[in-house]
């Protein structure tokens, strides 16, 4: 008897600790989870794009990963913050940038012109002054 209670108290501590880290530092809102890339443009033009592309958010820890044929991911690690409709987005380490997506680079400022549960629209315009809008969904 003894045993079954000691082992009902530890599975609840269990779950519990596993049920806190999933949001470091607090909750995020909206951001929080993982979203795919639906579409790109560049200057209002849709972009092809090998593969599938998902950005997640978790703290301040930033991940965009590449699903290609296969199967096969490729994925970089960076920072993100962001300040009512301005999202900056960047990756410190430069060697360890190999995401190859259009638009995206070392460092990116974003303007956020759609939030919601479910989608998120933000635009960036790079040094060549060409416009790229990413639309996104999340997942479940």
């Amino acid at each position: 008897m003894k045993k079954a209670t000691l082992y009902i108290i530890l599975s609840v501590v269990s779950l519990l600790l596993l049920a806190s880290c999933t949001r470091n530092h607090g909750d995020i809102g909206p951001w929080f989870g993982t979203w795919r890339i639906e579409s790109i443009t560049a200057g209002g033009a849709p972009v092809n794009v090998e593969g599938i592309y998902f950005f997640q958010f978790q703290s301040k820890v930033f991940r965009v990963s590449m699903v290609g044929a296969h199967e096969h991911l490729v994925e970089s690690f960076g920072t993100w913050q962001e300040d009512g409709d301005r999202m900056t987005v960047d990756f410190p380490d430069a060697s360890v940038f190999y995401i190859q997506m259009p638009g995206l680079e070392a460092h990116n400022d974003f303007t956020v012109t759609t939030t919601s549960s479910r989608d998120l629209t933000f635009t960036k315009t790079d040094l060549t002054g060409t416009t790229f809008t990413y639309h996104l969904k999340k997942q479940p």
